[in-house]
């Protein structure tokens, strides 16, 4: 099987940095060139410094896919889906390239940056840079455990990675929301209301019984699971984000099967016949949203 990215299912690790990037430069080859070989910094890197665990990855905009590879396209690969509902937006901001850098150290997701900026030189802008950190023992800003039914284990991989194509086997779509956090609005309410909320304890993040709930809760809009009880193929990589002025989330889902990022994007957004839709949106707002491709080692270095 081709070779995977190395951050596309990594196990969380304590920092990370995520650089949008928009091309500058016609000349294509070049493109594809130096794309090809981020991999290959990233793993010198990481042999250098393995108690580090540094993993990352390189995605194709979906906007930018054609133009730099025009002669292939993954079949499922269009822009981030408009979830749009009622106060509820999902604003479209892609980026041409994406760059996920995450370690156990900081200064080496600095030093991983650098050089990967330096061997992009001047045929790439910065248009942003998202520095993410673990929050106490993998919670989000809420208080929270972050993604508490992610898949562990080879699971991680089976659902996040392209298996039956063989153009683009050991790849991955993957959705990108910033979030930015009401925490005022929400430290206003007392711990029973949020946990009412979530559906969880917020210590354990064991889930409540939906008996005693009076409310839809962010737990039942967030199961990886459709209507049908089928199960949802995707992996959250979230981190959060922020200085004192202003924080929040940056999701990153992986998936094989982007239509079911799309069934569960919508399931949390959309109102249901009952009105219903996640709780948690009322205090978190996605300001930009995107779709890109993360192609496999393999299809990097033959392009």
């Amino acid at each position: 099987m081709n070779q995977p990215q190395t951050g596309v299912y990594a196990e969380p690790n304590l920092h990370g940095i995520t650089i949008l990037l928009n091309v500058m430069t016609d000349d294509v080859e070049v493109m594809q060139r130096k794309i090809a070989r981020i991999p290959q910094l990233l793993d010198g890197l990481e042999q250098r410094f393995s108690e580090a665990m540094l993993n990352g990855l390189v995605a194709i905009g979906s906007d930018y896919w054609d133009v730099l590879y025009p002669e292939v396209r993954p079949l499922q690969l269009s822009g981030f889906p408009d979830c749009s509902d009622g106060d509820r937006q999902t604003p479209r901001e892609s980026a041409d390239l994406l760059m996920s850098i995450r370690s156990d150290r900081f200064d080496v997701n600095f030093l991983a940056a650098r050089t990967l900026l330096e061997w992009l030189g001047h045929d790439v802008e910065v248009i942003d840079q998202i520095n993410t950190f673990r929050y106490l023992d993998g919670r989000d800003l809420f208080g929270f455990i972050e993604a508490p039914d992610n898949p562990h284990g080879m699971r991680r991989r089976d659902v996040s990675v392209i298996h039956d194509d063989p153009v683009f086997q050991g790849s991955s779509y993957l959705f990108t929301q910033k979030f930015r956090y009401d925490l005022r609005r929400w430290e206003q309410l007392s711990v029973t209301i949020q946990e009412h909320v979530m559906g969880r304890k917020k210590v354990t993040g064991k889930r409540i019984s939906e008996a005693t709930l009076s409310m839809v809760t962010h737990a039942q809009k967030n199961r990886l699971v459709d209507q049908h009880d089928q199960p949802y193929e995707l992996l959250r990589q979230n981190m959060p984000w922020g200085s004192l002025r202003e924080q929040g989330l940056f999701a990153m889902y992986f998936s094989h099967q982007p239509q079911h990022l799309v069934q569960w994007l919508k399931t949390r957004y959309h109102a249901d016949e009952q009105g219903d839709y996640d709780p948690l949106l009322d205090y978190m707002e996605a300001v930009a949203n995107a779709a890109y491709f993360v192609p496999s080692i393999e299809f990097l270095q033959r392009s």
